[in-house]
């Protein structure tokens, strides 16, 4: 048995009798996780220094040191017959190490940290993820597969959005930024800057030629995408903006969050205010306009909804049914139909006209942070804390497919591969080979 703590040793002890057997030193941090191998012969621990090590019980003896993470190593796991470790890290990687040459075989990456926003086009063929990996990834809906990465220098994107016919993304970064992306080509069109704390939200117009963001600073900005110059700076809040939506047309924005429960709407080319919708008893974090911009759903932090008509402010709800905090709420073109997601995992959809909940859709295990919804209703994507995103049928209420980036070595045949070790066999499956010889 093994034991660690924060003073960097790591403790070998007699299972039956309780005795300790050896103390081993060597990380200059505190140990986070230990793995044993089958035998007992082995252990490999992993620290906050950002190193692994392989441990021989017998003789106390640090046998490997094995570098690579940036950062702390957050977990490690042996195989059974120890030849194989495999470790996670701060840094958001995986990797997979060969125990008897010390080398590291494998690096695994994906969306390896929570999904934190999604986006559709209208048409629903293309969905956008980004994670706190830092990456955002495309996908092609229909066959599940995962056609462009956008690279670059690319904080956690708070908020994003797809203009109507998928060929503009607009991503708000952890760095006050605002990215315009050719989803096609994944070059990055412009850098929009000027809010002076994180991006918490963004929006697109239809033809993407307008693009509006509001973050940690309480400012609602508009922008033009093409030539980058910001058009207007409203004012939305004395705090953080939480949510922010934009109708197709450009004209009508709606701001809500900070330190209050209203629900701004905006005049975008004026910056005027035109109305303060009050319903919530929590504070708003999430937002969406129907495409005319005469429906808006709000998504509170006590779990709550509301369906607005903006042009009277009548309420429908608050709507109950959530058991924690809505982090996203979508809305279809005509405004008729209604998607939350929330910190409780639950996927909800529901009737805007009657405020009814009509499905429940469940299958995660961890929050939801994402949704987004095709123009016609038809189709919901949904992104959470397990890094996968969901496409759900909403006349069914039924999952079509969960994305994920095809790994390394998806769908190689290493049957009959020779010249590797068991190890690096190994590591060839983990990252997607195929070994139909069962070794």
């Amino acid at each position: 048995m093994a034991s660690t703590g924060q003073d960097g040793t790591l403790h070998l002890w007699d299972a039956n009798g309780g005795q300790r057997l050896a103390v081993l030193r060597g990380h200059t941090g505190g140990i986070r996780s230990v793995a044993v191998s089958a035998d007992g012969q082995l252990v490999v621990s992993g620290g906050w220094d950002g190193t692994l090590r392989l441990w021989d019980t017998r003789t106390a003896r640090c046998l490997a040191v094995l570098e690579g993470h940036v950062g702390e190593v957050r977990g490690v796991a042996l195989s059974a017959d120890g030849s194989l470790v495999s470790s996670v890290g701060w840094d958001s990687t995986l990797r997979l190490w060969d125990s008897h040459t010390s080398q590291c075989v494998a690096v695994v990456r994906g969306h390896s940290d929570i999904v934190g926003s999604v986006a559709l086009s209208s048409d629903g063929q293309i969905v956008a993820s980004s994670g706190g990996d830092g990456t955002v990834r495309l996908w092609d809906a229909a066959s599940g597969e995962q056609f462009n990465l956008l690279s670059g220098r690319m904080p956690f994107s708070r908020g994003m959005a797809l203009s109507v016919d998928g060929h503009r993304l607009a991503t708000g970064d952890k760095d006050g930024s605002v990215r315009v992306w050719d989803s096609r080509s994944g070059q990055c069109l412009i850098v929009l800057e000027g809010h002076t704390g994180e991006v918490r939200a963004v929006a697109l117009s239809a033809d993407g030629e307008l693009v509006a963001s509001a973050g940690q600073d309480g400012t609602v900005r508009l922008w033009d995408s093409r030539t980058g110059r910001c058009l207007v700076v409203v004012e939305a809040s004395p705090g953080e903006v939480w949510g922010m939506a934009l109708s197709a047309d450009g004209r009508l924005a709606a701001s809500g969050g900070g330190q209050g429960r209203l629900l701004r709407l905006w005049d975008t080319s004026s910056g005027r205010c035109l109305a303060n919708l009050e319903g919530h008893t929590a504070e708003i974090w999430s937002l969406a306009l129907s495409a005319d911009g005469q429906l808006a759903a709000s998504g509170a932090g006590d779990g709550t909804v509301c369906v607005w008509q903006t042009s009277s402010g009548r309420c429908v709800g608050p709507l109950g049914g959530h058991r924690a905090g809505v982090t996203g709420v979508a809305l279809s073109a005509d405004g008729q139909l209604l998607a939350t997601v929330s910190v409780d995992t639950t996927v909800r959809l529901w009737d805007t006209r009657s405020g009814e909940c009509h499905a429940i859709l469940e299958g995660r295990t961890a929050g939801v942070w994402g949704v987004a919804m095709s123009g016609d209703g038809r189709l919901v994507a949904s992104g959470g804390a397990d890094g996968k995103v969901r496409l759900w049928d909403t006349a069914s209420a039924t999952q079509l497919r969960s994305l994920r980036s095809d790994r390394l070595y998806e769908r190689m045949d290493i049957t009959g591969l020779t010249g590797v070790t068991a190890a690096q066999r190994q590591a060839l499956v983990a990252l997607g080979a195929e070994d139909r010889s069962g070794r």
